[in-house]
């Protein structure tokens, strides 16, 4: 290969618009082009002699150079996406390929990783699923994500002989509170409802709003009802409590119903009507 050529490959290397990482067998970074300056943010200078991995987010570290390692011996190349952290601390996603250098004698000698930001992809991605399956005001759950983690239970809890409690939570008078203290006061509301019913809740389970001042709670692995019947007077003594909404006092209060899995139903439809039911029976209706 004649030195022209040789010199034309070189400054496209440098010139690429993604990122071109070169590092040896230690995962020392022995070469970087100008597309790795602009995603990560260190010079060349700065980034040659330092190890791969302080382009990773500390965590991820072990997970990817095992993974890649693997992945290249065994077909040749690697790729993937994956978390990238910058020089600022920033952390971003890389889109990533990374194939192995050979000596003359094919012997591996080091690895060439090519990286494209997808931050933005990886951004707008997380926004549609959260515009998909969250509530946009009160960023809970929607019906569509409570149906989708219910179907999920139902079969989980088939098969493992748990249960589990649906409660369906609704304000009483909201539409009082709507119609004298205004919509985007109402709205105030709900956004504190739902952020109380997260507090009362584990991790494990779920708070869902479901429209208009509806939600539901989904408690899994219950032992006995009496734990249900004491997360149902926390419940009901959380929103008893007065709300300060813009510096004025509300008082607010709710009705709960109640279905378990398997002994009120086995279907979602069967579970939701017995729970809608029981709670228009606290309501007194």
């Amino acid at each position: 290969m004649n030195l022209d050529i040789l010199k034309q490959r070189a400054k496209a290397f440098d010139y690429l618009f993604d990122a071109v990482v070169v590092t040896d067998l230690h995962g020392v970074i022995i070469d970087w082009n100008k597309g790795s300056e602009d995603l990560y943010g260190y010079s060349k200078d700065e980034a040659i002699g330092q190890y791969v991995n302080i382009l990773h987010v500390p965590e991820d570290s072990e997970k990817i150079t095992l993974e890649v390692i693997s992945t290249v011996e065994k077909f040749g190349k690697w790729s993937g996406e994956i978390r990238m952290l910058h020089k600022n601390g920033d952390i971003g996603w890389i889109e990533s390929m990374c194939v192995p250098i050979y000596d003359s004698n094919e012997q591996m000698i080091g690895a060439l990783g090519i990286n494209r930001d997808i931050t933005n992809r990886i951004k707008e991605t997380e926004r549609l699923e959260q515009l998909a399956h969250y509530d946009h005001l009160t960023k809970v759950p929607n019906r569509y994500l409570l149906l989708s983690r219910l179907e999920h239970l139902i079969s989980q809890s088939e098969r493992s002989k748990n249960q589990f409690a649906l409660l369906f939570v609704d304000l009483d008078d909201f539409k009082v509170i709507n119609d004298t203290k205004g919509h985007v006061f109402g709205d105030w509301v709900l956004i504190e409802t739902a952020s109380r019913l997260k507090q009362a809740i584990r991790d494990s389970d779920t708070v869902a709003r479901i429209g208009g001042d509806e939600f539901v709670l989904v408690l899994e692995n219950i032992s006995n009802r009496n734990d249900v019947a004491r997360m149902v007077q926390k419940i009901t003594k959380m929103l008893n409590d007065d709300f300060m909404i813009e510096n004025q006092k509300v008082e607010v209060s709710c009705s709960i119903g109640v279905a378990f899995y398997p002994e009120d139903g086995t279907t979602i439809d069967k579970l939701f009507t017995t729970a809608d039911m029981n709670m228009y029976k606290a309501k007194g209706k």
